[in-house]
């Protein structure tokens, strides 16, 4: 058969070659992301428990400051209305 067209003929339609590297140095970044990308359920649980010790830490914090009172009698809820007051 005879190319009368001057057609390239069982040429690849896309260049083989990657257009950047495929491989690359691995760095902490990455397993970082990986862990951000594939883990939402245990992301979502490590956000979760991470409010509620906040929220504890507050709590106990108020607690012990005085700024909450806990089985508080009526004589210290008066008392604590007449400061106000």
């Amino acid at each position: 058969m005879i190319n009368l067209f001057k057609k390239n003929i069982n040429q690849a339609k896309h260049p083989l070659s990657p257009a950047e590297p495929t491989h690359r140095k691995w760095t902490i970044y990455d397993e970082l992301e990986d862990i951000w990308t594939c883990n939402k359920t245990a992301i979502g649980l490590l956000i979760v428990a991470i409010c509620i010790s906040i929220l504890i830490f507050m709590i106990g914090y108020a607690a012990a400051t005085g700024h909450l009172h806990f089985l508080s009698t009526e004589a210290n809820v008066y008392e604590h209305l007449s400061e106000v007051i």
